[in-house]
Protein backbone atom coordinates (compact mmCIF):
# COMPACT_ATOMS: atom_id res chain seq x y z
CA UNK A 1 0.00 0.00 0.00
CA UNK A 2 1.35 3.46 -0.92
CA UNK A 3 1.87 6.29 1.50
CA UNK A 4 -0.60 9.13 1.96
CA UNK A 5 -0.98 12.40 3.82
CA UNK A 6 -2.90 11.63 6.99
CA UNK A 7 -2.86 15.03 8.68
CA UNK A 8 -2.17 18.69 7.95
CA UNK A 9 -2.06 21.08 10.89
CA UNK A 10 -0.55 24.45 11.77
CA UNK A 11 3.15 24.04 12.57
CA UNK A 12 4.36 25.37 15.90
CA UNK A 13 7.22 27.87 15.77
CA UNK A 14 9.58 25.50 17.62
CA UNK A 15 8.73 22.65 15.23
CA UNK A 16 9.34 24.87 12.24
CA UNK A 17 12.67 26.11 13.58
CA UNK A 18 13.90 22.60 14.38
CA UNK A 19 13.11 21.27 10.91
CA UNK A 20 14.69 24.33 9.27
CA UNK A 21 17.93 23.94 11.21
CA UNK A 22 18.25 20.24 10.32
CA UNK A 23 17.12 20.26 6.66
CA UNK A 24 20.06 20.05 4.24
CA UNK A 25 18.18 21.75 1.38
CA UNK A 26 16.60 24.54 3.41
CA UNK A 27 17.43 28.13 2.51
CA UNK A 28 17.09 31.16 4.76
CA UNK A 29 13.83 31.89 2.96
CA UNK A 30 12.30 28.76 4.51
CA UNK A 31 12.93 30.08 8.03
CA UNK A 32 10.38 31.40 10.49
CA UNK A 33 12.62 34.44 10.89
CA UNK A 34 12.17 35.43 7.22
CA UNK A 35 8.39 35.04 7.44
CA UNK A 36 8.29 37.05 10.66
CA UNK A 37 10.38 39.88 9.18
CA UNK A 38 7.92 40.24 6.32
CA UNK A 39 4.94 40.17 8.65
CA UNK A 40 6.42 43.10 10.59
CA UNK A 41 7.51 44.95 7.45
CA UNK A 42 4.04 44.72 5.87
CA UNK A 43 2.24 45.62 9.11
CA UNK A 44 0.49 42.28 9.18
CA UNK A 45 -0.44 42.20 5.49
CA UNK A 46 1.54 38.96 5.52
CA UNK A 47 0.96 36.43 8.28
CA UNK A 48 3.09 33.29 8.77
CA UNK A 49 0.88 30.25 8.11
CA UNK A 50 3.20 27.22 8.29
CA UNK A 51 1.74 23.75 7.92
CA UNK A 52 3.01 20.49 9.41
CA UNK A 53 2.26 17.65 7.01
CA UNK A 54 2.20 14.12 8.44
CA UNK A 55 2.49 11.06 6.19
CA UNK A 56 1.12 7.60 6.83
CA UNK A 57 4.66 6.21 7.26
CA UNK A 58 5.33 8.62 10.14
CA UNK A 59 7.52 11.06 8.20
CA UNK A 60 6.83 14.79 8.35
CA UNK A 61 7.41 17.93 6.32
CA UNK A 62 6.86 21.61 7.01
CA UNK A 63 5.41 23.91 4.36
CA UNK A 64 6.61 27.39 5.48
CA UNK A 65 3.70 29.29 3.97
CA UNK A 66 2.72 32.91 4.49
CA UNK A 67 -0.79 34.22 3.94
CA UNK A 68 -1.35 37.59 2.32
CA UNK A 69 -4.52 39.51 2.97
CA UNK A 70 -6.78 40.07 -0.02
CA UNK A 71 -5.90 43.03 -2.24
CA UNK A 72 -8.92 45.21 -3.13
CA UNK A 73 -11.45 42.42 -2.97
CA UNK A 74 -9.16 39.58 -3.93
CA UNK A 75 -9.18 36.44 -1.79
CA UNK A 76 -6.23 35.72 0.48
CA UNK A 77 -3.12 34.44 -1.28
CA UNK A 78 -0.64 31.87 -0.05
CA UNK A 79 3.00 32.68 -0.68
CA UNK A 80 5.30 29.72 -0.47
CA UNK A 81 7.87 32.24 0.78
CA UNK A 82 7.55 36.04 1.04
CA UNK A 83 8.94 38.22 -1.73
CA UNK A 84 8.88 35.38 -4.23
CA UNK A 85 11.91 33.68 -2.71
CA UNK A 86 12.57 29.93 -2.62
CA UNK A 87 9.65 28.07 -1.11
CA UNK A 88 8.17 24.60 -1.09
CA UNK A 89 8.71 22.39 1.93
CA UNK A 90 11.48 21.27 4.25
CA UNK A 91 11.95 18.09 6.24
CA UNK A 92 14.43 16.51 8.63
CA UNK A 93 13.31 13.09 7.34
CA UNK A 94 14.59 11.39 4.21
CA UNK A 95 11.70 11.81 1.77
CA UNK A 96 11.06 9.82 -1.39
CA UNK A 97 9.56 10.73 -4.73
CA UNK A 98 6.20 9.46 -3.41
CA UNK A 99 6.35 12.02 -0.61
CA UNK A 100 7.36 14.70 -3.10
CA UNK A 101 4.43 14.03 -5.43
CA UNK A 102 2.01 14.18 -2.51
CA UNK A 103 3.52 17.49 -1.41
CA UNK A 104 3.31 18.94 -4.92
CA UNK A 105 -0.35 17.92 -5.04
CA UNK A 106 -1.00 19.51 -1.65
CA UNK A 107 0.61 22.82 -2.63
CA UNK A 108 -1.18 22.86 -5.98
CA UNK A 109 -4.53 22.66 -4.16
CA UNK A 110 -3.87 26.11 -2.70
CA UNK A 111 -5.72 27.81 -5.54
CA UNK A 112 -4.41 31.31 -4.75
CA UNK A 113 -0.68 30.75 -4.68
CA UNK A 114 2.74 32.23 -5.48
CA UNK A 115 5.49 29.59 -5.38
CA UNK A 116 9.14 29.84 -6.41
CA UNK A 117 10.51 26.30 -6.38
CA UNK A 118 13.50 25.35 -4.28
CA UNK A 119 16.42 24.41 -6.58
CA UNK A 120 18.14 22.48 -3.76
CA UNK A 121 15.36 19.91 -3.37
CA UNK A 122 16.77 17.24 -5.69
CA UNK A 123 13.53 15.25 -5.83
CA UNK A 124 11.46 18.28 -6.76
CA UNK A 125 13.92 19.15 -9.53
CA UNK A 126 12.79 15.97 -11.30
CA UNK A 127 9.13 16.99 -11.27
CA UNK A 128 7.48 19.05 -14.00
CA UNK A 129 4.91 21.26 -12.30
CA UNK A 130 2.25 22.12 -14.85
CA UNK A 131 1.68 25.83 -15.36
CA UNK A 132 4.99 26.96 -13.89
CA UNK A 133 7.17 29.60 -15.56
CA UNK A 134 10.78 28.71 -16.29
CA UNK A 135 13.39 30.60 -14.31
CA UNK A 136 16.88 29.99 -12.93
CA UNK A 137 19.14 31.14 -10.14
CA UNK A 138 22.91 31.47 -10.47
CA UNK A 139 24.77 29.32 -7.96
CA UNK A 140 28.39 28.82 -7.00
CA UNK A 141 29.15 25.29 -5.78
CA UNK A 142 31.64 25.60 -2.92
CA UNK A 143 32.68 21.96 -2.58
CA UNK A 144 36.15 22.47 -4.12
CA UNK A 145 37.08 25.30 -1.76
CA UNK A 146 37.85 28.94 -2.29
CA UNK A 147 41.26 28.66 -3.91
CA UNK A 148 39.90 26.47 -6.72
CA UNK A 149 36.99 28.86 -7.21
CA UNK A 150 39.27 31.90 -7.23
CA UNK A 151 41.66 30.38 -9.77
CA UNK A 152 38.68 29.71 -12.04
CA UNK A 153 37.76 33.37 -12.24
CA UNK A 154 38.88 35.30 -15.32
CA UNK A 155 42.07 37.30 -14.90
CA UNK A 156 40.26 40.64 -15.06
CA UNK A 157 38.01 39.54 -12.20
CA UNK A 158 40.89 38.67 -9.90
CA UNK A 159 42.69 41.85 -10.91
CA UNK A 160 39.66 43.99 -10.09
CA UNK A 161 39.44 42.65 -6.54
CA UNK A 162 43.15 43.19 -5.95
CA UNK A 163 43.10 46.69 -7.40
CA UNK A 164 40.15 47.66 -5.21
CA UNK A 165 42.15 46.80 -2.12
CA UNK A 166 45.24 48.62 -3.32
CA UNK A 167 43.16 51.73 -3.95
CA UNK A 168 41.92 51.67 -0.37
CA UNK A 169 38.61 49.78 -0.48
CA UNK A 170 38.01 48.03 2.85
CA UNK A 171 35.45 45.26 3.42
CA UNK A 172 33.71 44.85 6.74
CA UNK A 173 30.39 43.78 8.21
CA UNK A 174 27.73 46.27 9.28
CA UNK A 175 27.76 46.60 13.05
CA UNK A 176 25.31 49.40 13.82
CA UNK A 177 21.98 50.85 12.75
CA UNK A 178 23.94 53.76 11.32
CA UNK A 179 25.71 51.38 8.93
CA UNK A 180 22.37 50.07 7.74
CA UNK A 181 21.03 53.60 7.26
CA UNK A 182 24.07 54.55 5.21
CA UNK A 183 23.69 51.39 3.10
CA UNK A 184 20.07 52.34 2.45
CA UNK A 185 21.24 55.68 1.05
CA UNK A 186 23.49 53.71 -1.31
CA UNK A 187 20.44 51.63 -2.28
CA UNK A 188 18.46 54.80 -3.00
CA UNK A 189 21.22 55.90 -5.36
CA UNK A 190 20.98 52.54 -7.11
CA UNK A 191 17.20 52.92 -7.44
CA UNK A 192 17.77 56.32 -9.06
CA UNK A 193 20.15 54.71 -11.53
CA UNK A 194 17.86 51.76 -12.26
CA UNK A 195 14.76 53.90 -12.75
CA UNK A 196 11.75 52.03 -14.10
CA UNK A 197 13.79 48.87 -14.61
CA UNK A 198 13.97 48.24 -10.84
CA UNK A 199 12.07 45.05 -10.03
CA UNK A 200 11.45 46.04 -6.40
CA UNK A 201 11.52 49.08 -4.14
CA UNK A 202 11.94 48.35 -0.45
CA UNK A 203 11.42 50.82 2.36
CA UNK A 204 14.04 51.32 5.05
CA UNK A 205 11.77 49.69 7.63
CA UNK A 206 12.57 46.30 6.05
CA UNK A 207 16.30 46.73 6.61
CA UNK A 208 15.70 48.26 10.03
CA UNK A 209 13.78 45.15 11.07
CA UNK A 210 16.60 42.91 9.87
CA UNK A 211 19.16 44.93 11.84
CA UNK A 212 16.99 44.97 14.96
CA UNK A 213 17.01 41.17 15.17
CA UNK A 214 20.79 40.97 15.46
CA UNK A 215 20.52 37.56 13.78
CA UNK A 216 23.55 35.35 13.09
CA UNK A 217 21.80 34.39 9.84
CA UNK A 218 21.81 37.95 8.44
CA UNK A 219 25.04 39.67 7.42
CA UNK A 220 25.40 42.98 5.61
CA UNK A 221 28.79 43.10 3.88
CA UNK A 222 30.03 46.65 3.26
CA UNK A 223 32.70 48.17 1.05
CA UNK A 224 34.11 51.42 2.43
CA UNK A 225 36.43 53.98 0.92
CA UNK A 226 37.93 56.69 3.09
CA UNK A 227 35.45 55.56 5.77
CA UNK A 228 32.48 56.11 3.45
CA UNK A 229 30.17 53.20 2.56
CA UNK A 230 30.20 52.93 -1.23
CA UNK A 231 28.64 49.47 -1.78
CA UNK A 232 27.10 46.61 0.10
CA UNK A 233 25.66 43.10 -0.21
CA UNK A 234 23.12 41.52 2.12
CA UNK A 235 23.68 37.78 2.61
CA UNK A 236 21.28 35.37 4.31
CA UNK A 237 22.47 32.06 5.78
CA UNK A 238 20.94 28.61 6.36
CA UNK A 239 22.49 25.22 7.22
CA UNK A 240 24.34 24.74 3.92
CA UNK A 241 23.15 27.65 1.81
CA UNK A 242 24.14 31.31 1.51
CA UNK A 243 21.93 33.68 -0.46
CA UNK A 244 23.18 37.01 -1.76
CA UNK A 245 19.73 38.56 -1.60
CA UNK A 246 20.29 42.30 -2.00
CA UNK A 247 23.11 44.55 -3.23
CA UNK A 248 23.68 48.19 -4.07
CA UNK A 249 26.56 50.53 -4.92
CA UNK A 250 27.26 54.21 -5.50
CA UNK A 251 27.73 55.03 -9.18
CA UNK A 252 30.40 57.60 -8.32
CA UNK A 253 32.73 54.84 -7.10
CA UNK A 254 32.26 52.20 -9.80
CA UNK A 255 35.85 52.79 -10.88
CA UNK A 256 37.04 51.25 -7.61
CA UNK A 257 35.22 47.95 -8.35
CA UNK A 258 33.85 47.54 -4.80
CA UNK A 259 31.35 44.85 -5.80
CA UNK A 260 34.12 42.54 -6.96
CA UNK A 261 35.94 42.63 -3.66
CA UNK A 262 32.70 42.32 -1.62
CA UNK A 263 31.84 39.11 -3.45
CA UNK A 264 35.42 37.88 -3.04
CA UNK A 265 35.22 38.27 0.75
CA UNK A 266 31.67 36.93 1.12
CA UNK A 267 32.43 33.84 -0.97
CA UNK A 268 35.73 33.22 0.80
CA UNK A 269 33.96 33.46 4.16
CA UNK A 270 31.26 31.00 3.03
CA UNK A 271 33.91 28.49 1.95
CA UNK A 272 35.83 28.80 5.21
CA UNK A 273 32.65 28.28 7.22
CA UNK A 274 31.74 25.08 5.37
CA UNK A 275 28.71 26.11 3.36
CA UNK A 276 27.84 24.13 0.23
CA UNK A 277 26.33 26.80 -2.02
CA UNK A 278 26.67 30.53 -2.58
CA UNK A 279 23.49 31.60 -4.37
CA UNK A 280 23.45 34.90 -6.27
CA UNK A 281 19.64 34.59 -6.60
CA UNK A 282 17.51 35.06 -9.74
CA UNK A 283 18.27 38.19 -11.73
CA UNK A 284 14.76 39.40 -12.55
CA UNK A 285 15.44 39.38 -16.29
CA UNK A 286 18.40 41.79 -16.03
CA UNK A 287 20.99 40.26 -18.33
CA UNK A 288 23.75 42.67 -17.27
CA UNK A 289 23.28 41.65 -13.65
CA UNK A 290 23.26 37.98 -14.60
CA UNK A 291 26.40 38.38 -16.71
CA UNK A 292 28.22 39.78 -13.66
CA UNK A 293 27.09 36.81 -11.57
CA UNK A 294 28.13 34.29 -14.22
CA UNK A 295 31.62 35.78 -14.27
CA UNK A 296 32.16 34.18 -10.86
CA UNK A 297 31.78 30.72 -12.41
CA UNK A 298 28.19 30.09 -11.38
CA UNK A 299 25.89 27.38 -12.68
CA UNK A 300 22.23 27.90 -13.55
CA UNK A 301 19.95 25.97 -11.20
CA UNK A 302 16.27 25.68 -12.20
CA UNK A 303 13.95 27.72 -9.98
CA UNK A 304 10.61 27.77 -11.73
CA UNK A 305 7.73 29.94 -10.58
CA UNK A 306 4.06 29.02 -10.27
CA UNK A 307 1.44 31.75 -9.89
CA UNK A 308 -2.15 30.63 -9.79
CA UNK A 309 -5.27 32.53 -8.86
CA UNK A 310 -8.84 31.36 -8.52
CA UNK A 311 -10.25 34.56 -10.06
CA UNK A 312 -9.72 33.34 -13.61
CA UNK A 313 -12.84 35.14 -14.71
CA UNK A 314 -11.30 38.55 -13.97
CA UNK A 315 -10.13 40.49 -17.04
CA UNK A 316 -6.44 39.96 -17.71
CA UNK A 317 -5.59 43.64 -17.20
CA UNK A 318 -7.00 43.48 -13.65
CA UNK A 319 -4.98 40.38 -12.92
CA UNK A 320 -1.80 41.96 -14.21
CA UNK A 321 -2.46 45.13 -12.23
CA UNK A 322 -2.77 43.07 -9.08
CA UNK A 323 0.40 41.12 -9.69
CA UNK A 324 2.12 44.38 -10.60
CA UNK A 325 1.25 45.65 -7.13
CA UNK A 326 2.77 42.57 -5.55
CA UNK A 327 5.87 42.88 -7.73
CA UNK A 328 6.53 46.49 -6.73
CA UNK A 329 5.71 46.09 -3.04
CA UNK A 330 7.33 42.74 -2.45
CA UNK A 331 9.92 42.26 -5.17
CA UNK A 332 8.41 39.01 -6.43
CA UNK A 333 10.52 38.81 -9.56
CA UNK A 334 13.86 39.45 -7.85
Amino acid sequence: MGISIVKVAPALRDEWDEVWKLCDYATYFHSSEWASIWSVYTNGEFVPAPRMILFSDGKKAVAPLSLQKGFKGWPKTFWSSPAGTFGGWISKDSLTMDHTMLLVSYVRKLSDLCWRMNPYDELLSNVVVEGSRTDVTDVLDLKDGFEAIYQGWPKWHRKAANQARRKGVVIRLANSLGDWKEYYEVYKDSLRRWGDTATSRYEFSLFEEMERRNSPNIKLWLATYQEKIIAGALCLYAKKHVAGWHAASLEEYFRLRPNNVIQYEAIRDACERGFSWFDFNPSGGHEGVRSFKKSFGTQAYPSNVLIQHSLVFRPMNILMKGFGFMKNRLGFFN
